[in-house]
């Protein structure tokens, strides 16, 4: 089943590092309709770390997400993203008990999230410098599907809600800083702002969107969610959503009250060709009252909040080696044996290690060693103990020297590549930012598609072929 792969692929890459324990056997997948539905998912812990904060997740819910992609009717029918509520709970690490296997999971998943932002943003760099190289006229088959997609596009976002809770910062005054928001929508309009389906190549795109009752509050004195079951949380967080600025919790304390907007957005499909007359985007947005409001309670949390981070994001480093091991122990001998922990093994250790032959050697052979691992990845499949293997070297090294050795086996691997047919499937994995291989065996469609398969998806995009010199349109 191909498009069932291809969407497993893009659903573990864009929501792997996301989503906890992700199983992609459970994903009500039908070919051709692309109609993907995934349900009660949990967040990890981790899925915020992109925002350098001294924060995790206690309770992330995902309670629906739906994704509609009719390959054989683009022109006709539109693609539909839906989320469903989504409810985070998030708390300072400094109200997570260490755990040395999570802690080591999630610093490993971090570092190579890493790398793959800087692969990605290197392949991203040699595209644009290809494209202006090879400035074409006609699309290509990734810019007519990704046409055909953007172009009638249907986002639906509906019962959002994010709190950050602190019991920390002030022990006996706790606080709670939410964010919720009722729904938000996109579709494609005319030109004069009324729902369509467009069946035309045109050179502006116009997009309706409409957010209603979103709010920002902040609760002094709360009461916390986090001695709540997970269940009894999520609900506690679903009953908060205001619906309008009337209906409202009478329990929260707004900083901006339920605020509704409608934005007007037109897109330029094709600036280069333009010449850049007209703006890429062009938004106008509509606001309703806005009513903005900060008590002095909630002024003076927000002060000690800020102060508290500094001391939040030292802490979260050094945690690892503030582990009560004998209760029988005095708090300054456990202060002084946490400070000699700390230093020797954050600050002398490694640098005395670094130096020692024996380390040199091992570092060079397990460079050598991942290195032949990522090639074999690169032009072929790994065994589960490879992978293992793999994962072990991963933990051990920077992501420098990471960010190093899988570049030159990407190098390595292009080269023993260079004489094989190429495919369009590399362009679709590059265009996806996809971190594998352009021609992984698991992904080339040119091998597995049968003729049919792609005449239907080719002309549900009006793609003529690599070969073709024009785009065609499919008959009505």
């Amino acid at each position: 089943m191909v498009f069932e792969n291809i969407v497993v692929y893009l659903l573990d890459k864009y929501l792997g590092d996301y989503i906890e324990n992700l199983d992609t056997k459970k994903l009500k997948i039908d070919l051709w309709s692309g109609h993907v539905v995934l349900e009660n998912l949990y967040l990890k812990s981790n899925a915020l770390a992109d925002l350098n904060l001294p924060v995790t997740i206690s309770i992330g819910y995902l309670q629906k997400l739906t994704l509609q992609v009719p390959w054989k009717n683009l022109y006709t029918y539109p693609t539909k993203a839906t989320i469903d509520g989504l409810f985070l709970l998030v708390v300072p690490k400094t109200e997570v008990q260490y755990d040395a296997q999570k802690d080591e999971k999630e610093q490993h998943e971090a570092k190579m999230k890493e790398v793959r932002q800087v692969e990605e943003l290197r392949k991203q760099k040699e595209a644009e410098k290809n494209a202006k190289e090879n400035d074409k006229t006609n699309d290509t088959f990734v810019e007519r599907m990704q046409l055909q997609i953007i172009r009638n596009l249907e986002l639906s976002i509906r019962n959002i809600h994010i709190v950050y809770e602190d019991k920390s910062t002030k022990p006996d005054h706790p606080f709670a800083l939410g964010i919720t928001l009722n729904y938000i929508t996109l579709h494609t309009t005319t030109s004069d702002w009324e729902p369509t389906i467009l069946k035309e190549d045109t050179p502006l795109i116009h997009k309706l969107g409409e957010l209603s009752a979103f709010s920002i509050y902040w609760n002094t004195n709360a009461k916390s969610r986090t001695d709540l079951s997970r269940d009894e949380a999520i609900n506690t967080l679903r009953e908060k959503i205001a619906i309008d600025n009337q209906q409202v919790p009478s329990d929260v304390e707004y900083i901006l009250r339920p605020l509704n907007i409608k934005a007007r957005l037109i897109l330029t499909m094709k600036p280069r060709q333009e010449g850049f007359k007209r703006p890429m985007f062009d938004i106008k947005i509509d606001l309703d009252e806005i009513s903005l409001n900060m008590s002095r309670n909630q002024y003076s949390d927000l002060l000690d909040l800020l102060e508290f981070q500094d001391y939040l994001i030292v802490r979260s480093k050094y945690i690892k080696y503030h582990i009560e091991k004998d209760k029988q122990e005095s708090a300054s001998l456990k202060n002084w044996k946490f400070a000699y922990e700390a230093i020797v093994n954050e600050e002398i250790r490694p640098r005395f290690e670094c130096y020692k032959w024996e380390n040199i050697k091992a570092h060079l052979d397990r460079c050598r060693e991942y290195r032949t691992i990522h090639l074999q990845e690169l032009t072929g499949k790994l065994t589960n103990e490879q992978k293992k293997r793999a994962e072990e070297l991963e933990k051990k090294l920077d992501v420098f020297n990471l960010t190093y050795i899988r570049r030159s086996a990407e190098i390595e691997a292009k080269k023993k590549q260079e004489q094989e047919p190429k495919t369009w499937w590399g362009s679709v994995s590059n265009w996806w930012g996809g971190n594998k291989h352009p021609d992984d065996p698991e992904l080339d469609l040119e091998k597995v598609m049968s003729p049919e398969e792609k005449k239907k998806l080719y002309d549900a995009i009006g793609y003529a072929g690599e070969d073709t010199s024009t785009s065609t349109y499919p008959e009505e």
